[in-house]
């Protein structure tokens, strides 16, 4: 039976590199006071966005001038996007060798539009994987049953071949519950090790 990998993004394959939050030195860099951040973009609009209801520069332009006199929104994003684009190299290459071994790959994620172009095509993945499915295209976000809905109808691929790795245990639990074989990442075991172990258990 031929099977799919459905690879998570960030936590999983990307990280930031401060190894913590992209966020973290914003109001020394860009003097933005990252809890007003968090409410006023992240509480107001972010839900709107990760679901492709509203396009993120709309929802930065009609913030930032409550959090900056100065910042545009693309010089908002350029910062995010550069500072939460490190690559787990280990991840990428055995997603590669597991593609190699007949597994196709997808990115599952959440995402808003912009963002999802990035990782394709500025960091490259469009090159390593066979497409991604993610939130703000497919109208639906990760746990909910609709999500994993959407990426069987664009994969082609039924439950029972796909294979989900999340750093989340809700969205663990969640791909549990719609029949796929879900496969939590701790980044304690290497990947290949990890889908190999469940294989030899059944999944």
């Amino acid at each position: 039976m031929k099977r799919v990998l459905m690879l998570d993004v960030d936590g999983v394959l990307v990280h930031s590199h401060n190894g913590g939050s992209w966020a973290a030195d914003i109001e020394r860099d860009l003097g933005i006071d990252p809890d007003r951040l968090s409410a006023e973009f992240f509480a107001t609009h972010w839900p709107d966005v990760i679901l492709g209801r509203k396009h993120l520069h709309a929802a930065l332009d009609d913030c930032l001038p409550e959090l900056s006199e100065t910042l545009t929104a693309q010089e908002f994003i350029d910062y995010w996007f550069s500072r939460d684009s490190m690559i787990d190299e280990a991840v990428l290459a055995d997603a590669r060798a597991l593609k190699g071994e007949g597994f196709a790959i997808y990115l599952a994620t959440n995402q808003e539009h912009q963002r999802a172009r990035y990782l394709m095509e500025a960091m490259g993945l469009a090159a390593d994987v066979d497409g991604i499915i993610y939130s703000a295209a497919i109208g639906e976000k990760k746990p909910r049953p609709g999500f994993f809905a959407a990426a069987e109808r664009v994969s082609g691929f039924t439950g029972e071949q796909c294979v989900f790795i999340d750093d989340q245990l809700g969205n663990i639990e969640a791909a549990r519950a719609f029949g796929w074989h879900p496969l939590h990442w701790t980044g304690r075991q290497d990947l290949i090790s990890l889908v190999n172990t469940a294989a030899q258990q059944g999944w």
